[in-house]
């Protein structure tokens, strides 16, 4: 059986449930990027006055961070999410960041609460270097003509060329922290491990296209 047609009035409403993220999205920011600055120093990471949003503190920032991720215990009981195609499982009494599982790939139940919540502070703060970096970025919901759009109805940056979800290549990065943590399946896969310069790296190829399209990246 085809899948069914989205009608006009669910597309509507779903527009409008994907402001109402973004801006619950977003009013998490000062909170979570606060939890970073003080777990940072407790925990021997950068000082405050050295998380300053600029390029430079995201080295310091990422060889910090890799260590922190830890994963979750394999006793916690899932409880198992099929959503049209997506499927993925919840940590059963868990606390998870706003934007868990709106995409199956958005469910890295694997991860401690922890983790994932110095994931979720670690988007928030290359997305506040990056807005800092490009005066004409700009959060924004995405849409798309093509239908069934991965990004559909996501949080995007917008001022990069094309949109850009910051949590799609957070997965990436984390996926290569997994990899750090079990070498035997980096040997096997041939994949890249974290290393110190990922979150730098991250934020060059994304600035880069800011300046392709005659916007700057300021200093």
């Amino acid at each position: 059986m085809g899948r069914r047609k989205t009608s006009a009035a669910e597309r509507a409403e779903q527009a409008r449930e994907a402001e109402d993220h973004l801006r619950r999205y977003l009013a998490g920011a000062a909170p979570r990027l606060r939890w970073l600055r003080d777990e940072a120093a407790r925990s021997g990471g950068p000082t405050p006055d050295r998380l300053d949003h600029s390029r430079d503190s995201l080295v310091p920032l990422w060889t910090w961070a890799m260590d922190r991720f830890e994963e979750r215990s394999p006793d916690q009981p899932l409880d198992r999410v099929e959503e049209g195609l997506g499927r993925y499982f919840v940590p059963r009494g868990a606390t998870l960041p706003i934007w868990y599982g709106r995409r199956a790939v958005q469910a890295p139940h694997f991860w401690s609460d922890d983790t994932l919540a110095l994931l979720d502070a670690l988007v928030y703060y290359l997305a506040e270097c990056l807005l800092r970096a490009n005066a004409e970025a700009r959060w924004a919901v995405f849409h798309s003509d093509w239908r069934n759009h991965i990004d559909e109805n996501q949080p995007v940056l917008t001022g990069f060329g094309e949109p850009v979800d910051l949590l799609l290549p957070a997965m990436n990065l984390a996926g290569r922290v997994h990899r750090r943590l079990h070498p035997e399946q980096a040997r096997a896969t041939g994949l890249p491990v974290a290393a110190p310069p990922d979150l730098r790296d991250w934020f060059d190829e994304i600035a880069a296209r800011a300046a392709v399209t005659g916007v700057p990246p300021q200093e």
